[in-house]
């Protein structure tokens, strides 16, 4: 599932796909588009989506003393973030502050190639960083979780959750009625970015602009929808699982029986 990690699997799963009569989800055409170079070009194009400028570049134009320069062509300015592709749950990815710091920062990842983003600020009025998960299953959008931090690297089980009784109410306020909390103009961008994905299953992880739009900074097919443990803690978080995990069983039925 990810685009950048696996294109050759995914173009030898495009030739199984049209070779088979089985039915697909998650076309393996639709799957290749979403790196993340694509997707910020693509999903910047639509109304309420502020998508980063992100690139992908080899370590020694990164490495070379007019990276800075280099960066600046390709539209990236300081703060900045530098991951190496393929990696996930935050392994292997930097935010760099500033042009001195930049050699430093790609000595210090692995890996041939390197992708810079341009950094979204997605900070609210009390300082702290927002990221919202959205699962999109069959045509339909559940929320799955806000996870709340002080720090920009943020993950729902690195996030500030578990000791802070007020950022799950927060959460839960979103996964009952997240219409209300996102607004409409990050709806109606969240469902424009589903139907350029052409996704049967995926996910998006965003902030959200002052102005009610959409940061984006995930969206793939790649996205983990982990149960909650069994502390009573996340109790509230029961319902919204169950209710994806019942949609991704109908979608699953569903094409089964249409193809019968």
């Amino acid at each position: 599932g990810d685009a950048d990690l696996n294109v050759d699997a995914l173009k030898a799963a495009q030739s199984v796909a049209a070779l088979s009569g089985a039915p697909v989800l998650n076309n393996p055409s639709a799957v290749l588009a979403t790196g993340r170079s694509d997707n910020a070009r693509r999903l910047a194009r639509l109304a309420g989506v502020i998508a980063p400028e992100t690139v992908t570049l080899s370590r020694e134009v990164l490495s070379s003393p007019d990276a800075a320069t280099t960066l600046a062509r390709h539209g990236l300015k300081f703060p900045l973030l530098l991951r190496t592709p393929g990696f996930h749950t935050g392994r292997h990815f930097v935010r760099v502050d500033r042009a001195g710091a930049l050699q430093e920062a790609v000595a210090g990842l692995p890996g041939a190639e390197l992708t810079a983003i341009q950094y979204l600020d997605s900070r609210g009025p009390d300082g702290k960083v927002r990221k919202y998960r959205v699962m999109m299953i069959d045509g339909a959008l559940y929320p799955l979780h806000v996870a709340i931090s002080s720090q920009w690297k943020i993950h729902y089980f690195t996030a500030e959750m578990a000791e802070r009784a007020e950022h799950r109410a927060e959460d839960a306020e979103f996964l009952e009625n997240m219409p209300a909390v996102l607004g409409p103009r990050a709806m109606a961008a969240l469902e424009q970015i589903q139907g350029a994905l052409g996704l049967d299953y995926a996910g998006i992880d965003f902030g959200l602009s002052p102005d009610g739009g959409v940061l984006l900074f995930e969206a793939n097919a790649t996205m983990v929808v982990n149960p909650p443990e069994p502390d009573e803690r996340w109790a509230y978080r029961r319902p919204a699982v169950e209710r994806i995990f019942g949609a991704v069983r109908r979608m699953l039925l569903g094409k089964a029986t249409s193809h019968g």
